[in-house]
């Protein structure tokens, strides 16, 4: 008998922001105008003989359309309906009917309404509110539009477009004034001040937003819904000759986007990552002088010049029902615009622990306490100092918070477990892993576990996890699907995993604290909190009603930030989290890594890229995974040019992904480098950077508290510094680190020197010495054992080295000196202020004309050598106030 068939269409399929699938309607949301087909399946292959599409159009039925068989499976068939182009306010139904031997199989029914684009053209009436202007506006038909708002913030302006009450455009008469509002004429209505305004002309709607001496014109449309609602906002503006964009959270494809499209959509594209990123923030900054944030976490797109050369175009979606898009304006140089993003959007409560500036050590392969330990052994052994250990695969990879093979009695879903409720057998993988922390602890090592925010879908039996599941389940504790059912995981990465809603403050509560006993009992210090980009489609709801739209750039700082507040309160502060994704504010749950990346030249490059463009948008600690996380291992050269730049990088880690039984190792441990290289160099100049890296800590930790504390990234694009120099917009293989730092990593094969940029002022080689003018191109030797780096004239650069100690050196795995060695590098007056055992102290350096420094120290719990960049050193005991000179 004949096999009816089965008729298969999801409109907007799972909303993924780069792949239709052929079931989808395209577009998912037509716009007046666009050309409409309908994609859909049947099932099984070869059931349905022909497909029509039946619809109607405003309530009038028109023409059936035959379908257009695209492709012929076994298991489905692919067809296609073209419906041509629709006009604006269009509504259409349609359902299909499959014709099979076994008789007629009708589709469900399915409605959409086409939207209508428009454009401001006026303003009808105003009225003042307590921070600015509230404005009735006209569209280019003579109709009336959505109210605009224009405010003034702490930080700077606001345009926000839409009813912040019901979602909704209000009256729809032309020209209606609010209660207190007064028609607006032909004036030109502004808000701000000398430094910025932001106005518009009554008249013609034409907005002009005035900062740092420019003045630049926007254009302002939107797209509403067919009962009005707004469904996206539209702003644009000319681009200027030489304008140069920076910013869109961590980009893996160009610093400046200008002639790109990025949008900003939280996704997971494994490697080779080009315009996708886990981590986009809809926030730029323009060298005209001027920064743009999109609020909210709706999905925005954003057009640099691409299709219209001379041209940005910012399009930002409208929250679920129609509600208001707002858009703040921030003007100043690049780092006045990110202290402005900073301040708004959230900084870290304070700067990461000293331990998080020393070497992080993982690899996927550690998966027992035999071989973490093994490792921690070599790296003593070889003098490799390390401050943290990451262990991913250690949990039982179901629960995420029970230890692979330990033993215990299977509780109730509510269960909080402590570490006695658990027995570690002595043959299992962990058979002591309390004892492991408290090892690694002695030794200087913190422990970090791996976290991911999801219910997998248990391969095998597991009562705890189905306990825990159907509590959260019951609870509603879980992301959900319009129909109340839970929603589950469509991508290949914990495929069809239930995901934690951390919306709800019960449903964090209740998954933190079966993880409290790894932090309070177990001694570890944090969480690498990675994944979070598990969300697609619009039909997802969370307990505080938010939906899918909403959901998916906002979940990672969802899930993150309970993390991040859950190890810090109960550490007392000596906690971090280690993330991969997130969006705009994350940076205030430092730190961050770069995701997964191949051992290649291209991603080393790449990942500087990422690591510039996260600090320009708000992240000020990041790191990566030094020459890559995957694949084959990289040559000799490329990890030590990439341990050489690591060292001058905000976190400095390596990882590697998991290798197979009886696979050669992936691991990217030095040891291993230099076995599968058989270059004997790897290991002496591995540690040299690992020691070099410990000597930085007392600057590292300086910066560091003046990156959390102002929002200014401690890896910074040399345009934050010198904003006037077109050079250091160009550039995206140099860097600050910190504010008396300038790093060239070398980042081509085979290259024995570095040509390099240095800008405006005066530098010193940190190797040498030397002093040389800036605003000027130079190429230099660059040997393997060393990354070029520069100071800036009148720093004072706080090290961890003993008298007669170079760097690279062995200085031990402390992060506390016993011994502090000051270079300076004199001109005029300079002050830094040094972090030492928790107390803050203050040494003021200062050149007179003859040549003499005299520098000025606090009493210092440890002795000190002051350096100059001539060699001449002087020397000052601990423990009491002093001034010396230096002659």
């Amino acid at each position: 008998m004949s096999e009816r068939p089965t008729i298969v269409h999801a409109p907007h399929g799972t909303d993924h922001p780069y792949q239709a699938g052929p079931e989808e309607r395209t577009p998912r949301d037509p716009v007046g105008g666009d050309m409409v087909s309908v994609g859909f399946l049947t099932t099984p292959g070869g059931a349905a003989r022909a497909v029509r599409l039946f619809w109607a159009r405003n309530g009038r039925p028109q023409t059936p359309v035959h379908g257009r068989p695209l492709s012929v499976g076994q298991d489905h068939d692919r067809w296609l309906v073209e419906l041509g182009v629709l006009e604006a306010g269009d509504r259409v139904e349609y359902w299909m009917l499959a014709e099979s031997a076994a008789g007629p199989v009708e589709s469900l029914r399915y409605q959409f309404a086409t939207r209508r684009r428009r454009a401001l053209a006026g303003i009808s009436a105003v009225a003042e509110t307590p921070d600015g202007l509230l404005l009735a506006t006209l569209a280019a038909d003579g109709q009336a539009g959505p109210p605009l708002a224009l405010r003034r913030l702490p930080e700077g302006l606001q345009l926000e477009l839409g009813d912040r009450e019901t979602g909704r455009q209000g009256d729809r008469e032309t020209g209606r004034q609010g209660d207190s509002g007064q028609a607006a004429d032909d004036r030109t209505l502004r808000v701000g001040d000398g430094a910025a305004s932001l106005s518009v002309e009554a008249a013609s709607g034409r907005l002009i937003y005035q900062a740092s001496g420019a003045s630049t014109g926007l254009r302002l449309r939107w797209v509403e819904e067919a009962d009005s609602a707004l469904a996206s906002v539209e702003l644009s503006a000319d681009l200027g000759e030489r304008e140069a964009l920076v910013g869109f959270g961590e980009r893996f494809d160009a610093l400046d986007q200008r002639g790109r499209a990025p949008d900003v959509a939280v996704y997971e594209q494994y490697k080779n990552h080009g315009n996708r990123t886990y981590l986009p923030v809809p926030f730029v900054i323009s060298s005209r002088g001027y920064a743009m944030l999109v609020e909210g976490s709706g999905h925005v797109a954003y057009d640099l010049g691409r299709s219209v050369a001379d041209r940005w175009r910012c399009v930002a979606q409208a929250p679920a029902g129609g509600g208001p898009v707002a858009i703040n304006l921030f003007a100043g140089d690049p780092a006045a615009c990110v202290r402005a993003l900073t301040a708004h959007t959230g900084r870290p409560a304070a700067p990461p622990p000293d331990w998080a500036f020393g070497l992080w050590i993982s690899s996927n392969e550690w998966n027992t306490q035999a071989r973490v330990e093994r490792e921690a052994a070599l790296h003593r052994a070889h003098g490799v100092p390390a401050t943290v250990l990451v262990i991913e695969a250690w949990s039982d990879e179901t629960t995420f918070y029970i230890w692979n093979g330990a033993q215990y009695t299977p509780r109730g879903g509510d269960w909080a477990p402590r570490l006695a409720d658990f027995t570690f057998p002595d043959d299992g993988p962990w058979p002591d892993p309390k004892a492991m922390a408290d090892a690694l602890h002695a030794q200087g090592i913190r422990l970090m576990l791996w976290q991911i925010p999801a219910l997998k879908q248990a391969e095998a039996p597991h009562a705890q996890h189905d306990a825990d599941s159907d509590h959260a389940r019951t609870q509603g504790y879980v992301l959900r699907q319009a129909d109340g059912e839970p929603y589950r995981n469509p991508a290949f990465w914990f495929h069809q995993a239930m995901i934690p809603d951390f919306t709800s403050p019960a449903a964090s509560d209740w998954w933190m604290q079966k993880r409290g006993y790894l932090l309070d009992e177990l001694g570890a210090v944090g969480f690498k909190t990675d994944g979070g980009e598990h969300l697609q489609g619009r039909g997802i709801v969370a307990s505080d009603g938010r939906r899918g739209d909403e959901l998916v750039n906002a979940y990672p700082n969802l899930y993150i930030g309970a993390y991040h507040r859950f190890a810090t309160e109960r550490r007392g502060g000596d906690a971090l989290t280690f993330s991969r994704a997130g969006h705009t504010g994350v940076g205030a749950f430092p730190a961050h890594w770069a995701g997964d990346e191949n051992s290649t030249w291209e991603a080393f490059r790449r990942s500087i890229v990422a690591g510039l463009s996260a600090g320009l948008s708000g992240v000020a600690f990041w790191g990566w995974d030094i020459a890559g996380f995957s694949e084959a291992l990289p040559s000799a050269e490329l990890y030590l040019r990439a341990t050489a730049m690591a060292a001058f990088c905000p976190i400095m880690q390596y990882h590697s992904e998991y290798t197979a039984p009886g696979e050669p190792s992936k691991d990217r441990t030095p040891w291993r480098i230099q076995e599968h290289s058989g270059d004997e160099r790897v290991i002496p100049l591995a540690r040299h950077f690992a020691r070099l890296r410990m000597a930085l800590l007392p600057y590292l930790v300086r910066e560091a508290a003046h990156s959390a504390a102002t929002g200014e990234p401690l890896m910074r694009a040399l345009l934050l510094d010198h904003p006037d120099d077109p050079q250091c917009w160009a550039l995206s293989d140099q860097y600050r680190l910190g504010r008396d730092l300038l790093v060239a990593p070398v980042v081509e094969e085979g290259a024995t020197s570095r040509r390099l940029y240095l800008p405006h002022g005066v530098w010193h080689d940190l190797w040498t010495g030397a002093a040389l003018a800036g605003s000027q191109w130079i190429t230099l030797a660059a040997p393997l054992d060393q990354c070029p780096v520069f100071v800036r004239a009148g720093a004072i650069l706080p090290l961890q080295l003993g008298t007669g100690q170079r760097l690279g050196d062995d200085v031990g795995s402390s992060t506390e000196p016993s011994h502090l060695t000051l270079r300076v590098y004199p001109a005029g007056v300079s002050e830094i202020d040094v972090v030492l055992s928790g107390a803050t102290y203050r040494i003021t350096a200062t050149v007179e004309l003859a040549g003499a420094v005299w520098v000025d120290l606090p009493a210092l719990p440890v002795p000190a050598t002051i350096v100059l960049p001539d060699g001449r050193t002087a020397t000052a005991a601990a423990g009491r106030a002093q001034t010396i000179q230096i002659a």
